[in-house]
């Protein structure tokens, strides 16, 4: 469960976007999520400094508050608020009976606009819909100067499909401050999300302060790196916890804690390593991956530490929920624990079929936890799914990401569950496109449109299922987020595809109209600095295009049919450059700059396809070694240039990659090393070559550079080579890139011929 190459961080850039609704993004109603029931009359509503605000409950007073504050940064038109109800230019919160949880309704009319509730949560999904009425520019900062505000007359009759509708956020892998959050819930509020999920404790980091225990921030809140610097200190004061959940609270969003038990756990282990079943020492992991040591569930001195744990975060997190992992948990220190195995006598606890003595040993762990929460606490548990090996009480609600089906039995069960599933999509840590030219990620693929097109509960599902699938998830897992931009470039526009998936009726789905609205909501996105996918130019996926002939044909896609622009005299592309066609013909050399075009002026980053053209191959050698000559130096490696002040400790023959690859590196120690040799080349042609690693050299000349995080991301170029014997030079750095070791992945390149 649970990199990216600086270069292809895609910032959305606004190209002439005016002030005005004439742009085709402001045409019709751009709602996301769709709303239940939308009845439409003649006629429109003209909001002016004429217009008063009245609402008639103090909680929602703030709800007032803000739609005139963005008014008047937007279009500089100031309107007050009144006493009581006006009949004419009006604008009404009221708190009225009648309705059920977060629904509400938005009434506009020619004199006015009214919005409807029965809870504070109504109030302001009813605000966040009449605020998508209003054309894109509301959301700009001077965006809508010196115009109208006009909105169509109409009625919503508007409710949440599900109760649970979540964005989990891994502060743990890469922190975000409390204004970058601050951020998302901005974001997430207004797409009607209503559970914000933060993922405080892994193996990575602690990043909450327990005032009982402050060694946890004091030595888990950073890590060393191969630079000799240091990841951190960072984590979140109980002060700015309750700040956090305040503001969320403001959104409509509740704040679920997570603090990962009996697994994942290693930073509680670092200051604490006699809660471990080895005792230790440890540090903080650098490398995201498996960890074998965790808690000892044989030592009760880790439950109590548990409770003082638990404690303090329930105090700070109001919500109803805490979510305690456990997920992923190694049993391989249990197997050998003399504590854990005395535990497990002491239980009577037996090899099963279908059930472990080390899975029943998590299962009462878990239990344990559960009941502390539920009794003393007052609360209610989340799980991952894997709480359920060995069993567990109906008491705890399952969190299913590996499997759904695995969500769709403990619902049948009679278990609350909640789906975040990774094969559908939901884990927002995925490619969004072609790996050759998005952001290294996880290795795995979710599209828009698949998040948005899962059919969490089908019509023909049971009773049972319906009443017990409460919410979908969608997660942000951040090994590969480094930064806010890159988090964001991750998480958006998928997340909307989520927010409209719980929030409205499956029935109701139109991917086409889907998109339509999208393009509206992409200038919102970018008018509040979110830096958010637009998919990128893919079809052709190498760096370059060797022409041998007199023309080439090249023809480009991207994920979802989106128009392209293009130049090709080394020129950035802007919304007025020359739309690609399907095929385009080149019969010269030149630099292609190509971005995908959405909502009338906002591009992708620019896909760069250099043009080159050649008549004389490379030239074969007469003769070649069959050998591969290594050598290996100590130390940390950036570039070519740093070759010149190795000295290599290592230098030998080996017969191929395989004698000497990723096995023989220990990813803790920094190291170099340098394989060069001679490749055949069965027939003259154009060959594309891939490779991971740092530096490809083919006949003397730099073809490949993976300077930044490579994880997931080969590139790929097109070389022109006669038959025959030709020499390579590849460099490897055995360092972690951005929470990945590189000698993870097999070193090598690979080539195929041109088509």
């Amino acid at each position: 469960m649970k990199k990216l190459f600086v270069y292809l961080i895609l910032t959305v850039f606004l190209v002439g976007c005016t002030s005005t609704d004439q742009h085709t993004y402001n045409s019709g109603i751009n709602i996301i999520p769709k709303p239940k029931n939308i009845n439409m009359n003649s006629g429109e509503f003209i909001l002016d400094n004429r217009v008063k605000v009245f609402y008639n409950n103090e909680i929602i007073h703030q709800y007032a508050d803000s739609l005139i504050n963005k008014i008047f940064l937007s279009s500089g038109i100031k309107i007050e608020t009144s006493p009581h109800k006006l009949k004419n230019k009006y604008i009404n919160f009221e708190l009225t009976e009648g309705f059920d949880a977060e629904e509400y309704i938005l009434e506009v009319n020619k004199n006015g606009i009214c919005i409807q509730a029965s809870d504070a949560g109504g109030i302001y999904y009813g605000l966040q819909t009449l605020i998508q009425l209003f054309p894109a520019e509301i959301d700009c900062k001077g965006g809508f100067k010196d115009s109208e505000y006009r909105i169509p007359c109409l009625r919503i009759n508007d409710y949440p499909t599900m109760a649970y509708r979540g964005v989990l956020i891994d502060v743990c892998r890469h922190f975000f401050t409390v204004s970058e959050i601050k951020k998302q819930i901005d974001i997430l509020g207004s797409l009607k999300i209503n559970k914000l999920h933060l993922h405080l404790t892994d193996n990575q980091g602690w990043r909450i302060e327990i005032k009982k225990y402050p060694e946890l921030t004091q030595y888990s809140s950073i890590a060393e790196t191969y630079n000799n610097k240091k990841y951190g200190p960072f984590y979140y004061t109980q002060t700015d916890i309750q700040d956090i959940v305040k503001y969320a609270n403001a959104h409509n969003i509740e704040v679920i804690p997570e603090i990962e038990f009996p697994g994942h756990s290693l930073s509680a282990l670092v200051p604490f390593p006699e809660l471990s079943c080895n005792g230790g020492p440890f540090v903080s992991e650098q490398v995201f991956g498996y960890e074998e040591n965790v808690f000892c569930v044989g030592n009760e001195n880790v439950y109590q530490f548990m409770q003082d744990v638990l404690t303090e975060v329930a105090a700070l997190f109001p919500s109803e929920y805490i979510h305690i992992g456990g997920d992923e948990c190694a049993k391989t220190m249990w197997k050998q624990c003399p504590k854990c195995q005395a535990k497990a006598r002491m239980l009577g606890l037996k090899a099963e079929k279908n059930k472990t003595i080390e899975e029943q040993l998590q299962s009462y762990a878990i239990h344990r936890i559960e009941q502390f929460i539920s009794t003393k606490l007052k609360k209610k548990m989340i799980g991952w799914h894997e709480v359920l090996e060995g069993g567990i009480n109906n008491n705890v609600t399952i969190m299913s990401w590996r499997n759904p089906q695995i969500g769709y039995k403990a619902a049948e069960e009679g278990h609350k569950v909640i789906l975040a599933p990774m094969p559908e999509g939901f884990y927002l840590c995925d490619y969004q496109g072609a790996v050759e030219v998005e952001p290294a990620a996880s290795g795995e693929f979710s599209s828009l449109k698949q998040i948005y097109s899962y059919n969490a509960v089908p019509d023909t599902s049971s009773i049972t299922l319906k009443k017990n699938i409460i919410g979908l998830e969608a997660c942000a897992w951040t090994e590969w987020c480094k930064d806010l931009s890159t988090l964001e470039y991750f998480m958006y526009p998928r997340v909307t595809a989520l927010a409209e998936n719980a929030w409205s009726d499956n029935k109701q789905k139109d991917w086409s109209d889907f998109q339509r609205r999208l393009n509206n909501m992409y200038v919102r996105l970018n008018y509040k600095g979110v830096n958010f996918h637009i998919p990128m130019p893919e079809g052709i996926l190498t760096q370059n295009v060797i022409i041998t002939h007199d023309t080439v044909h090249l023809c480009l896609n991207n994920s979802r049919a989106l128009p392209m622009v293009y130049t090709d005299d080394g020129t950035e592309p802007n919304k007025y450059s020359k739309i690609l066609p399907e095929k385009l013909i080149i019969n010269k050399a030149c630099t292609l700059k190509i971005a995908t075009l959405v909502s009338d002026c906002l591009l992708s980053s620019t896909r760069k396809i250099v043009v080159e053209k050649q008549s004389k191959p490379k030239k074969a050698l007469d003769k070649a070694a069959d050998k591969i000559r290594l050598q290996i130096a100590e130390g940390l490696y950036y570039s070519g240039n740093d070759i010149e002040n190795l000295i290599f400790t290592k230098d030998t023959l080996i017969n191929s990659f395989k004698d000497y690859n990723k096995e023989k590196f220990n990813f803790r120690k920094p190291s170099v090393a340098v394989y060069t040799g001679y490749f055949n080349i069965p027939e003259t042609g154009v060959y594309i070559f891939m490779s991971n690693d740092d530096e490809l050299w083919i006949d003397h000349e730099k073809i490949i550079t993976n300077p930044f995080s490579s994880r997931f991301n080969a590139n790929k170029k097109e070389v022109f080579l006669e038959k025959g014997y030709h020499q390579f030079k590849l460099i490897f750095a055995n360092r972690l890139k951005d929470g990945f070791a590189t000698c993870w992945y097999t070193i090598g390149f690979s080539y195929k011929k041109s088509i």
